[in-house]
């Protein structure tokens, strides 16, 4: 199954906290990180915790070349994938270390995401208001425990 996140840049695009940090708010009242009231909302350290925890589950990947980085549509498609067996976990831990390391050696080459990915999935199935991703739409996603 694949799905796709927004991932607009909140400095840029008509980035509005409501529609488009919700699933991150989401994620951190959640996993108890925010309560509202009792702190100031901090969407990017939210964003950032939620792209860790996807980047740790062993059963979903980012499928890089179908995300889009830059623009008023940008989003992170994720791929679930099948259990892995204790061995694939070790040799996936292992592969992903070396591929931070090239990684970081690597430049951006710029967006160049076609407007429709291979799929089918295209922009236009993206929808504009995100506040309606809630903790259940976590759990739709295998995000909660």
């Amino acid at each position: 199954m694949i799905f796709q996140i927004p991932w607009k840049h909140a400095a840029k695009h008509g980035w509005d906290i409501n529609k488009d940090a919700c699933l991150f708010r989401s994620w951190a009242i959640h996993t108890g990180r925010y309560k509202a009231g009792e702190k100031e909302p901090d969407p990017k350290t939210w964003k950032a915790n939620f792209r860790c925890a996807m980047n740790s589950l062993p059963d979903i990947e980012e499928v890089k070349d179908q995300s889009r980085n830059k623009g008023s549509s940008a989003v992170r498609v994720y791929r679930m994938l099948p259990p892995l067996t204790k061995n694939q976990r070790k040799e996936r831990k292992s592969k992903s270390s070396r591929d931070a390391k090239s990684k970081a050696k690597r430049k951006s080459c710029g967006d160049s995401s076609p407007d429709t990915f291979s799929d089918g999935l295209s922009s236009s199935t993206l929808p504009d208001d995100h506040s309606s991703y809630t903790p259940s739409c976590l759990e739709r996603v295998g995000l909660t425990g």
